[in-house]
């Protein structure tokens, strides 16, 4: 299997993640287009787990402007999202733009083979200790995330309910100072593929080595449940962590948010 197909793989399995994550809300949505893009709402207040994603190489812009159409009517409010892989074409931005998604990002899609990895170092770091998330911790969780990312903690529990960390493919994880939870994050593991999401640290526990510990946990723990590829989408700023936990850019994708 050469690089292209690995990549495109990881691509598909990010896609099922957020499928996986839809189909198991009490009111979430999923439908499909014609040419395997997709629209899945969790209706929660994260614009990229609400909207579409296509993993095609090259988006039909028909299909997407067809998906448009039914995201306007599932949205009722909530803020969502069109992911792409690649720089898609001036009729894709225009029709993103049309529906009030004026904010493109272009998003470092990072991979790490796990094959024969299964000696992956360290779950926690030089200060602190990486654990499973406890499932009466979707609290804690949030504030650690919400203080991570500077949000309001009810923005990561609409979508991370005590229901959605216990489901068996979702896998949290809370890093501890002296007993205090200061890190978080959590992988999705689907179609031998771990998808790696929400890692971050409160900023006064920075450079301690607390976010690789986590990534270190993730990619560990899913490796030995059969993982052999790990994924993930980075901020320009998060790609030097990731890239010494042993990512790598494989490619670049384009988000359009409002």
């Amino acid at each position: 299997m050469d690089n292209r197909d690995v990549v495109s793989q990881a691509a598909g399995a990010f896609r099922a993640a957020v499928q996986a994550l839809a189909e198991s809300l009490p009111n979430g949505f999923v439908e499909h287009g014609p040419g395997g893009a997709l629209l899945a709402f969790t209706r929660s207040r994260i614009p990229a787990l609400n909207g579409i994603v296509s993993v095609a190489a090259a988006p039909d812009t028909t299909e997407i402007g067809l998906l448009c159409e039914n995201a306007a009517k599932q949205a009722q409010g909530l803020p969502w999202s069109i992911r792409l892989r690649g720089k898609p074409e001036g009729a894709l931005v225009r029709l993103a733009v049309a529906h009030g998604l004026g904010t493109v990002s272009q998003q470092p899609f990072m991979l790490r083979r796990l094959t024969g990895d299964r000696g992956v170092t360290g779950s926690g770091g030089a200060t602190g200790l990486v654990r499973p998330l406890r499932s009466d911790e979707s609290q804690t969780f949030a504030e650690v995330l919400g203080g991570a990312f500077g949000a309001p903690p009810a923005i990561i529990t609409s979508l991370y309910t005590p229901a959605v960390l216990s489901l068996p493919f979702v896998h949290a994880y809370l890093a501890e100072v002296d007993g205090e939870p200061v890190a978080a994050g959590l992988g999705i593991v689907t179609e031998q593929h771990v998808g790696l999401a929400n890692i971050g640290t409160l900023p006064a526990y920075r450079r301690l080595g607390l976010a690789r510990a986590i990534t270190n946990g993730i990619v560990r723990d899913a490796t030995h449940a059969g993982a052999r590829v790990a994924y993930l989408h980075s901020s320009e700023e998060a790609v030097p962590l990731f890239e010494r936990a042993g990512f790598h850019i494989e490619e670049s994708w384009t988000a359009f948010t409002p």
